[in-house]
């Protein structure tokens, strides 16, 4: 239990032991020790003409006479029997248990006359306290200071690092702050209190202030208990603990027994757990050291459930339980993970409790009550599904076999051979051993490579039990296979055989009494069978000897049947041109065996035999009609070879030597062209596949293609010049002829780039969302547009929808204004680059719209219209009914884009009517005048 004393600093009985005095200490008590001042100074005197000791002795009586007796007390005194003697120290109260009577008639007994020993004093005191007892105060009532020579502070010092909780407190009785403060080292070391004191009231009050008790927290410890076994506690609770002030103390869920600080006083405890309930009231006091119990009650029925194997007795995990009420027919439904007892909280009465795992279940009836939790164990018993399997008595090794089966069906549920006597949980030979049965009437399973009776199981996935098995005995199969005697090394050719054509059997060529799963020297060397016999055809490999053709089955990798094969030495020969083009193109006739993927290469001299030359056009495969091959030679010059190549083992089987040599090019174009412009250049050269004409930099590498797709340009065989678009660059640039293999510029000319211009014209102002046509001049790159945009959109900007750019052809285009008015700019913009080669401001808003015509005219007449305004093809001028929408149909109108005036006929009635100007596309009336018609 924790807590802490209920301190007191009072005057009483002091240490007695060491003096004879009977009354004991108890141990571990608080004691206090007054060391009283009876030095000559006392019978000075104080302002009411009494003496020091006079109103001392007159305060102590009643100090003595209002304590608690039963709380040990004790007085050291000095300078009271001699004078001038530093040793004058003496008990004059040995510790112990007093009335008020025998203290005070201590301190009257004492008759001042001598020195002030503070420091030894004080010692006498420490001496004095009892090693049992847990706490003390050391009271000094003095009038003077030290002068024996001692040290109070290095004293006050040793008493801090006891091992008791040890106080000592100074009481300056007539002295001056001054003076009192020069003994405050000793309080502040070890805890205690400094008094002035110049009168007996004020020294009253300085030995009650001391006296005083002070309360202090003791540890107090809760334990909620089961009220039916006050042995066990709760294990977590929701406590709740207050004062008599009904003040919160501690809230909050924790541990069945906690540890808590609580002053002295009246509290009360609620405590809540799962399914108990309690609380008390309870009193804290110095005297208190047992713990405060909580009687937790039941407030639900407990049921502790566990499952077994009905085959094992081992405890389960996994089990699904529902446990009814068989009164109110209520369930609860639950699930146990684990193989550990659940507990089950519910109310009381008579339960059925059933529990399922899988394909195994039981059941038991129990009766819940708060007086006592019931353990209720339910062993799980298997009952499984029928299931039966349908499939013939005998099969060949290794072949598939369908196979029937009724059963559950059930998810993973699946069908095996195996060994007869196999395990449970065998899953046969391998993955085709076995087959789920889901969804599917049959399954279809591959017999092991073995002979004898074995058993076709069906197996529940759910539990592993076999629901049902049959016996399938598996007879000897037969196999040949039959191969020309001589077969050419490298070469294809066919195998006809004859077997049980299980799945993934294969005809293999091997070496001659290579290990049955041996699969020859690449993967055209098997041929998997098939069910329609065909033969099959393999690719022998480039060598020479004794070799096998096999029928292997696959599942157990067995030799079924074998036939030996020689294979004999092929030849080949390769005639190229002796002299080649670097880089160019030409044809190789050739003979060989025309093997699968052989081919015809060049290369360097000397160069290993795998090696395919300079790029994926230095090969070319060689086919069965014998055509001659076309490779393209590298750009490069001197000694090569065409070499005739078998693709299964990379040996040259024929090479001839060629002799590259230099090719020439020429380009022509104009010195000078306009940035951006396209343009012819004239060519002489080799026409290799792919070689190109590029206009770059000067200087720039020559891999360099210049600054966008236009900027090249393939050569024909037709020597046709090419077209090739500028950059949009000034200054030198090289109008080059690269042959594409090498990426080599094999010819090339200086061209300069000249500057380019443009112009616009178009209206000043137009309306929010009009047409209107812009006239133009510029280079008329491909693809340059004029565009309508904001004066901040930035370089190449077509503007804010399809129609606000128009790319340029001929000398006027059409654009749409923005919806918004403002400020705009009119761009002519070389497409290539993003680049504006010239701009113009244009307003995009409302523009002065004017009509003038005859007040009156006759009806049927003919009215002139003079008006000024944007005069587009969507504006009109019309005549309409006086008040009319400014959607209604007019009675005659004319475009307004036919210019100022216009003719329009009066109406044939006489009448009110006005004249408008009114565009069409957005319905707006921009303006109107009256007109009468007589």
């Amino acid at each position: 239990m924790y807590g802490k004393l209920l301190r007191r600093a009072v005057a009483g009985g002091l240490l007695a032991g060491a003096f004879g005095v009977t009354s004991p200490v108890v141990a571990d008590e608080h004691v206090s020790i007054m060391v009283f001042d009876a030095s000559g100074s006392m019978w000075a005197r104080m302002e009411d003409d009494k003496s020091r000791i006079e109103v001392a002795r007159e305060v102590v009586d009643e100090f003595a006479a209002s304590r608690e007796a039963s709380i040990p007390f004790g007085v050291v005194a000095y300078g009271h029997t001699r004078r001038g003697d530093c040793d004058d120290i003496e008990a004059a109260l040995p510790l112990g248990t007093y009335e008020g009577d025998e203290i005070a008639r201590a301190i009257h007994d004492l008759n001042p006359q001598g020195m002030t020993p503070l420091t030894d004093s004080m010692a006498r005191a420490r001496e004095m306290i009892p090693r049992t007892a847990e706490s003390a105060d050391i009271i000094l009532v003095t009038d003077g200071l030290e002068n024996c020579g001692g040290d109070p502070c290095a004293l006050a010092a040793e008493m801090a690092e006891e091992g008791i909780d040890l106080r000592a407190h100074v009481v300056g009785f007539a002295l001056e702050e001054e003076e009192v403060q020069t003994l405050s080292c000793v309080p502040e070391q070890t805890g205690g209190q400094l008094f002035t004191t110049q009168s007996g009231e004020e020294l009253s009050a300085a030995l009650d202030e001391i006296a005083v008790a002070e309360p202090e927290a003791l540890r107090v410890q809760l334990r909620a208990l089961d009220k039916r076994n006050p042995e066990e506690h709760v294990r977590r609770v929701d406590w709740e603990v207050a004062d008599e002030a009904g003040e919160s103390i501690f809230s909050g869920e924790s541990r069945g027994i906690i540890d808590l600080e609580l002053m002295p006083g009246d509290y009360t405890v609620e405590a809540e757990a799962e399914v108990f309930a309690g609380g008390t009231e309870f009193e804290i006091t110095p005297q208190t050291d047992e713990p405060v119990d909580i009687m937790m009650a039941k407030t639900q029925a407990t049921l502790e459930l566990s499952a077994e194997d009905a085959a094992t007795g081992d405890a389960l995990g996994g089990v699904d339980w529902v446990a009814l009420n068989v009164e109110t027919e209520d369930a609860i439904e639950v699930r146990s993970e684990d193989a550990d007892p659940l507990e089950l909280h519910l109310e009381p009465g008579e339960y059925r409790i059933t529990a399922e795992r899988g394909a195994t279940s039981g059941d038991a009836r129990e009766t819940a009550t708060l007086a006592e939790d019931r353990e209720v164990v339910v062993t799980l018993e298997q009952t499984l599904p029928d299931a039966e399997i349908h499939a013939p008595d005998t099969a060949g090794v290794g072949s598939m076999v369908d196979v029937g089966w009724d059963g559950p069906g059930e998810d993973r549920d699946f069908i095996v051979v195996v060994e007869p006597g196999a395990p449970e949980d065998d899953t046969g030979h391998s993955r085709r051993a076995s087959d789920r049965v889901q969804g599917e009437e049959q399954v279809t399973l591959q017999m092991p490579d073995a002979l004898g009776p074995h058993e076709l199981r069906y197996v529940h996935r759910e539990t592993g039990a076999v629901l049902a098995t049959r016996t399938i005995e598996l007879e000897p199969v037969e196999a040949t296979v039959s191969a020309s005697e001589e077969v050419s090394a490298g070469a294809q050719f066919e195998v006809e055989w004859e077997g049980p054509v299980n799945r993934n059997d294969y005809i293999a060529i091997v070496e001659a009494g290579a290990p049955d799963d041996d699969t020859g020297h690449g993967r055209r060397a098997t041929a998997r069978v098939s069910e329609d016999g065909e033969p099959v055809t393999l690719q022998a490999p480039d060598a020479l000897g004794t070799y096998e053709v096999r029928y292997v089955l696959r599942e157990s990798r067995r030799v079924l049947a074998s036939q030996e094969v020689t294979l004999t030495p092929v030849e080949a020969s390769v005639s190229p041109p002796e002299e080649v083009p670097a880089g160019s193109r030409f044809e190789v006739e050739w003979e060989g065996p025309v093997n699968r993927n052989d081919y015809i290469a060049i290369v360097e001299a000397g160069a290993p035999d795998d090696d395919t030359g300079h790029g994926r056009r230095a090969t070319a495969r060689v086919s069965e009609d014998g055509e001659p091959v076309t490779l393209q030679a590298p750009d490069a010059l001197g000694t090569y070879e065409v070499r005739y190549v078998l693709r299964e083992s990379r040996r040259v089987l024929a090479s001839q030597e060629v002799m590259l040599t230099p090719v020439e090019a020429s380009v022509s174009a104009p010195e000078e062209v306009p940035a951006g412009a396209y343009f012819e250049v004239e060519w002489e050269g080799p026409v290799n596949r792919n070689d190109y004409i590029a206009i770059v930099a000067a200087g720039a590498p020559d891999d360099e293609t210049g600054h966008s797709r236009r900027a090249t340009s393939r050569v024909s065989e037709d020597g046709e010049p090419v077209k090739i678009q500028a950059p949009d660059a000034l200054g030198t640039h090289e109008v080059r002829y690269v042959l594409r293999d090498s990426r080599r510029v094999l010819a090339s000319q200086e061209v300069t780039l000249t500057p380019v211009e443009a112009s616009l014209e178009a209206p000043d102002t137009v309306l929010p969302g009009a047409d209107f046509e812009v006239r133009w001049e510029g280079p008329e790159n491909r693809n340059d547009f004029v565009a309508i945009v904001e004066p901040d959109a930035p370089e190449g900007d077509s503007g804010d929808s399809r129609s606000a750019s128009s790319r340029v052809s001929g000398d006027t285009e059409t654009l749409t204004a923005p919806d918004e008015e403002g400020e705009y700019e009119i761009r002519y913009v070389i497409r290539d680059s993003g680049r504006t080669l010239e701009d113009i401001p244009i307003t995009v808003g409302g523009t002065d719209v004017t009509l003038s015509a005859e007040d009156s005219v006759a009806a049927r007449s003919t009215v002139e219209v003079s008006f000024t305004g944007p005069g587009r093809f969507e504006d009109l001028i019309e005549i309409v009914e006086a008040g009319a929408d400014s959607d209604a149909s007019a009675v005659q109108d004319a475009r307004a884009s036919q210019g100022s005036p216009v003719q329009l006929f009066a109406p044939s009635s006489a009448g009110s009517y006005e004249i408008r100007y009114r565009a069409s596309d957005s319905g707006e009336v921009l303006e109107s005048i009256p007109l009468e018609v007589e």
